[in-house]
């Protein structure tokens, strides 16, 4: 594999910002909603609370999938790529098709690295 090139690099910059421009946008609409529906219906404390968590916790992915890189080399790994890198690298018997290895009582196990 070769590193990205400059286009890659913008083409992947542009995507976070994409990313996190449309999460900001849903999170801003849910808020604007909230004091709307606020005003004229009369939200309790605990509906506007959990629209608000909603929010954030859309908020919080959008930020956490745009810092979402590549790795050292330039590569994009998935999460499941590194875990078998993992297994792989601790576990010689590792098979990542059944996500298993073999443990030394000679019982299979999974890998939960």
């Amino acid at each position: 594999m070769t590193p990205p090139n400059d286009q890659e690099i913008i083409m992947s910059l542009k995507t976070k910002i994409v990313s996190s421009l449309l999460s900001l946008s849903v999170v801003a609409g849910a808020m604007a909603a909230t004091v709307g529906q606020s005003e004229a219906r009369r939200l309790t404390r605990g509906e506007v609370g959990a629209i608000a968590g909603i929010g954030g916790f859309v908020l919080g992915m959008g930020i956490a999938n745009a810092n979402r890189g590549p790795d050292y080399y330039g590569y994009q790994r998935s999460s499941w790529d590194a875990h078998v890198q993992r297994c792989f690298a601790r576990y010689r018997s590792y098979n990542p098709y059944t996500d298993t290895y073999i443990g030394y009582d000679g019982y299979e196990r999974r890998c939960r690295l």
